[in-house]
């Protein structure tokens, strides 16, 4: 008997405890050795990056205990079947490769997130950048790598979940990101993969 509840309050302590190993987030942190890239940067698909290598673990480590950077992001999340429908996703998701960088995504990132920056415009329609045969996420008003990667993942009001899509397809596998000053929103992040 004694040996039986040593075994489930190791179990316990074990489930409790559960962190990222210094590989999972080597593996992940496929973007760190890019000079041209802001840690902010690197940290957003680095997160997303989690998400697609270990999903199940990603939902214990990181989605049930996700805090959101203001009050008011906490209360717009509170009770969101947005942040359910992520977590039922990534339980029944099989691990995917990583993102790794790609020049060229990340030129069309850089200019249109510079572009969206100096106007303040909030979407994904290009005036003077050019587009290309790519997919692409636009988030806002977050300041962390890891924040940005959630309001992308958890995709609230998003009814698509298009940037969710975009972040967890096995189809995709390069990417290019860029984090700028915007003139309404603080911040803009652009990720732009294929």
């Amino acid at each position: 008997m004694k040996l039986l509840t040593t075994l489930i309050l190791l179990i316990s302590f074990t489930n409790f405890a559960q962190t990222w190993t210094k590989e999972e987030l080597a593996k992940a942190n496929t973007l760190a050795k890019v000079a041209d890239l802001t840690e902010v940067e690197k940290e957003a698909v680095m997160y997303i990056n989690l998400a697609r290598m270990y999903p199940k673990k990603f939902v214990e480590i990181e989605v049930k205990k996700y805090e959101p950077p203001s009050d008011a992001y906490v209360k717009l999340l509170e009770d969101s079947p947005y942040i359910e429908s992520l977590i039922d996703e990534l339980n029944e998701l099989e691990p995917l490769a990583p993102f790794v960088y790609d020049e060229a995504l990340q030129e069309f990132a850089s200019c249109f997130a510079a572009e969206q920056g100096a106007s303040g415009y909030m979407g994904h329609k290009r005036k003077k950048c050019a587009a290309g045969n790519y997919a692409e996420c636009c988030a806002y008003d977050m300041a962390t790598g890891k924040h940005i990667a959630f309001q992308l993942l958890i995709d609230h009001g998003v009814p698509s979940l298009g940037h969710r899509i975009n972040c967890l397809n096995p189809e995709y596998s390069k990417v290019g990101i860029s984090v700028a000053d915007h003139a309404k929103a603080n911040v803009c992040a652009v990720l732009d993969m294929y």
